[in-house]
């Protein structure tokens, strides 16, 4: 796959082709000289079980094209992607980190970030706490994308003194290329959604911060834990739905996908690491109901190979994705020859 790594933009169309053997910071290193980023794809060429090169997009292959939209790698081999570009060059933009002590804090702020009726577009960000590390603390990954330094959207935050802070003017790709990755070897992911709220936001600063598993995780060779929470708008989820459909069962509401990510060092902790993360992510789970405002969706790249993915973009859109794929892998190829990825349920 890595040879496929062709990445094209045409002026007239807006449009770039990418590669499906590309990286993403190739890809915007590459689109720079035309100060152009991308967004969501349009059209996607695709090699199916039989060999066959068919194109997917809105008006041809519709339903193949709704299903590769969360369907993982069960319906073909997508060879290239044309995707929409937009005109976004110079950003504000970086990381600001807190000391530990402030994840409730945080926390409040992240949910009055959240409930602004009047969400501004070009403004996002995620919130990530090392718990089991507080030399790193509180992160915030934050992206304006407009020029403009310390933009109102991130009031809620300003207030709170920073460790460190590497916001400001730059291009996307500079700011993109500055984001920390701890150097573990051994990862493992679990996700969860829910409603923003106030309280809940709380007892999942209190969980994280105190639950006995993190002692199971600080035990192994550099056993590391981070959560994160990645706000997602009504209006993101409307714009996704008007682009390619809804496979992903997501209902319109303000919403977070959360994230506890754990590191460790080597094959002799993986019981522990995922055993202990999965608890902390059923407590998180668990509080959500509690408050009634979990959502039945899980994130598929912040997922753990324990999830069921699929089964949670619920009945209506597995039962879709069942025709789907035995209708262009009619022998189950990819379903029972292709390891890894999530697999749409038999």
């Amino acid at each position: 796959m890595s040879r496929l790594d062709q990445v094209t933009f045409d002026a007239e169309s807006s449009l770039a082709t990418v590669g499906s053997g590309q990286t993403w910071s190739n890809v915007y290193e590459s689109l720079d000289r035309y100060n152009v980023t991308i967004v969501g794809g349009r059209v996607l060429d695709v090699v199916t079980a039989n060999g066959s090169m068919i194109n997917a997009n809105a008006t041809s292959n519709p339903d193949l094209w709704w299903a590769l939209k969360g369907g993982s790698n069960n319906f073909g081999v997508v060879t290239s992607f044309t995707l929409n570009t937009y005109p976004i060059h110079t950003v504000w933009g970086g990381i600001k980190e807190y000391a530990l002590e402030y994840l409730p804090d945080i926390m409040a702020a992240m949910y009055i970030y959240q409930s602004n009726p009047n969400k501004d577009a070009y403004a996002n960000l995620m919130l990530q706490a090392f718990t089991t590390n507080s030399s790193v603390g509180v992160v915030l990954n934050m992206v304006y994308l407009k020029p403009v330094e310390n933009p109102p959207a991130f009031e809620p935050f300003y207030q709170f003194p920073t460790i460190d802070d590497t916001t400001k003017l730059q291009t996307l790709t500079e700011m993109i290329s500055g984001q920390r990755v701890p150097n573990i070897p051994r990862w493992d992911w679990h996700a969860t959604s829910f409603e923003p709220d106030a309280d809940l936001y709380q007892e999942i600063a209190n969980i994280t911060l105190h639950a006995p598993e993190l002692k199971q995780i600080e035990s192994l060779t550099s056993g590391s834990l981070a959560l994160g929470l990645q706000p997602i708008s009504t209006n993101a989820v409307l714009a996704g739905q008007a682009r390619g459909g809804n496979p992903l069962g997501l209902r319109s509401v303000n919403q977070t996908w959360f994230v506890l990510d754990v590191g460790w060092n080597d094959a002799s902790g993986d019981a522990i690491a995922h055993n202990a993360t999965a608890s902390m992510r059923a407590k998180v789970e668990a509080a959500s109901k509690k408050h009634n405002k979990y959502v039945e969706y899980i994130f598929m790249n912040d997922a753990s190979h324990s999830q069921d993915v699929i089964e949670h973009y619920g009945e209506a859109s597995v039962e879709k994705l069942k025709a789907v794929e035995r209708k262009y892998d009619p022998t189950s190829a990819f379903h029972r020859w292709v390891p890894g990825g999530f697999k749409v349920p038999e």
